[in-house]
């Protein structure tokens, strides 16, 4: 199975990326996995990664939940922002996936020894790292950076190491078919009515995931069509427009 690179990554091919590290863990461990998927577990006995906590340095207006430092084969977590991580139902499980889907579908393991994972003084810095807080900032450093050479390197300080969208895109969308693959999801959804928030909320304390992370999901995989400003939420496109022919 050829990697394409990430602008053209369709959603199947990560699907089937996904599908064979569960099934690859279910071989080594002599389990079925079941939802909540054992993330983790994936995470350490079949991509063979470390995960560790400690501090990751932020530019002014960034929030950093965790990084990759690829030659290390490690996840880093972000230990400044452990009560956000408790806080946040779900938010733990979505960032270790996202770093691990940069290790899978996003490293170029034949490059690992290249300078741009490093710092100066040899050591590696956290890379892929995604800091949405600092937008805003950077939008302003790039426009003054055409002119000012301290804002250039400014900008440069400030976005290295960050998600490209194109990283973006592909990682998350790695990471909910890992928290959530489709087959499980499919299970669980077909016992329960996915148009009462009731039932989607039990769905996510099963799947461990963040209400939006499993509404996302949901709208990928089909099972619902679209939640509305009022938070109705719709199963198919027929019914959005089968319940607007009534007004």
């Amino acid at each position: 199975m050829n990697k394409p690179p990430l602008r053209f990554m369709r959603n199947e091919y990560i699907e089937d990326v996904t599908a064979k590290r569960i099934r690859e863990y279910e071989a080594k461990a002599g389990v079925t996995v079941k939802l909540p998927v054992p993330v983790e577990e994936i995470i350490e006995q079949v991509l063979d990664l470390t995960i560790l906590w400690d501090a990751i340095e932020e530019q002014p207006g960034e929030l950093i939940l965790g990084g990759l430092q690829a030659r290390k084969r490690t996840i880093v977590l972000n230990e400044k922002h452990l009560p956000l991580f408790e806080e946040k139902p779900g938010l733990l499980r979505s960032t270790t996936g996202h770093e691990a889907g940069h290790w899978d579908i996003d490293t170029d393991k034949s490059s690992l020894d290249g300078a741009s994972l490093f710092g100066d003084d040899g050591e590696e810095r956290v890379a892929h790292r995604h800091a949405s807080k600092s937008d805003e900032l950077i939008a302003v450093l790039l426009d003054l950076a055409r002119h000012n050479e301290q804002a250039y390197r400014a900008y440069k300080k400030l976005t290295a190491g960050q998600d490209t969208p194109d990283q973006k895109s592909a990682v998350d969308r790695y990471q909910s078919a890992l928290l959530m693959p489709a087959w499980l999801m499919k299970a669980a959804a077909s016992k329960l009515d996915l148009r009462s928030w009731k039932d989607l909320y039990r769905l996510q304390e099963l799947a461990q995931v963040s209400i939006s992370n499993l509404t996302t999901r949901l709208k990928r995989l089909g099972l619902i069509y679209k939640i509305d400003e009022n938070k109705r939420i719709y199963l198919s496109q027929d019914e959005v427009t089968g319940q607007g022919s009534l007004f």
